[in-house]
């Protein structure tokens, strides 16, 4: 297996944070950092004042040294949440995949997009190209409809106003229709992708809510249309819908009415 090298300066900011835990001290002076990495000090002044820009590092101004900064545990927090969401949210996607016998995904929000966190393929199931930590697109997903549909305006119109990528020829390419669409999601309840990414397959999804209009992530059904059609017409959305607010309500402790299709 072919290896590439590491990129010089990459491998010295990471040291750099890495030396706080290393050496278990909270602050260090650009000299001591230097000292300690063999480094000469323009090299890293250079490094300290790119990690404290981008919030890694944080001066503190009455001795000038170093500490780390909030957006490492701004990442630390992801992480956690995204673990405990991991964790607590497996088990009914096993429950749903082995009812329905189909693959079932979660996605949280991630940069403009969604990143799925875990998925339970069924024995027997179509065989769907997603992976744990891919990232897909909102438009054109069930799971990053429904997440959309509760995001902040701005970043709303973001989405709205960039690119809209074409993956077949059912995808929402036009901005007015893809508004409409999200409006239809927060009506209804739930969101699809009706053979957007890939002819033959459908998704539905639902957004799990840890507060009222805040989507924590969403949890969906894919696989081959048919098979989502007669899903559907056996109450898939409904149930969909119930194991979120039972997500809700046990992972971030906040309760709501479901609102359920008729039968």
């Amino acid at each position: 297996m072919a290896t590439t090298k590491n990129v010089q300066s990459i491998e010295r900011a990471f040291s750099i944070l890495e030396l706080y835990q290393r050496k278990n001290c909270s602050e260090f002076s650009v000299k001591e950092i230097a000292d300690e990495l063999g480094l000469n000090k323009s090299t890293a002044f250079g490094l300290i004042n790119t990690l404290t820009n981008l919030g890694y590092l944080r001066q503190n101004t009455e001795n000038q040294k170093y500490a780390l900064g909030l957006k490492l545990l701004s990442l630390s927090n992801t992480v956690k949440v995204q673990s405990i969401i991991i964790q607590a949210v497996h088990p009914y996607l096993e429950q749903i995949s082995h009812k329905y016998g189909e693959t079932v995904h979660c996605a949280v929000a991630h940069q403009g997009g969604v990143i799925y966190v875990d998925k339970v393929e069924a024995t027997g199931s179509i065989s769907i190209s997603t992976q744990i930590g891919a990232q897909n697109d909102l438009h054109c997903t069930g799971v990053g409809k429904c997440l959309l549909a509760y995001m902040p305006p701005e970043a709303q119109e973001r989405v709205y106003t960039g690119t809209l990528r074409t993956m077949t020829y059912n995808t929402i390419t036009n901005s007015e229709r893809l508004r409409e669409e999200i409006r239809r999601v927060r009506q209804d309840g739930y969101g699809m992708d009706n053979e957007e990414i890939s002819l033959g397959l459908t998704c539905v999804a639902v957004p799990v809510f840890s507060a009222p209009e805040t989507a924590a992530c969403a949890i969906s059904v894919s696989g081959m249309t048919s098979r989502i059609q007669t899903a559907r017409a056996n109450g898939l959305v409904n149930e969909l819908k119930w194991v979120a607010a039972s997500i809700s309500k046990n992972v971030f402790d906040y309760e709501y009415a479901v609102q359920t299709e008729a039968p």
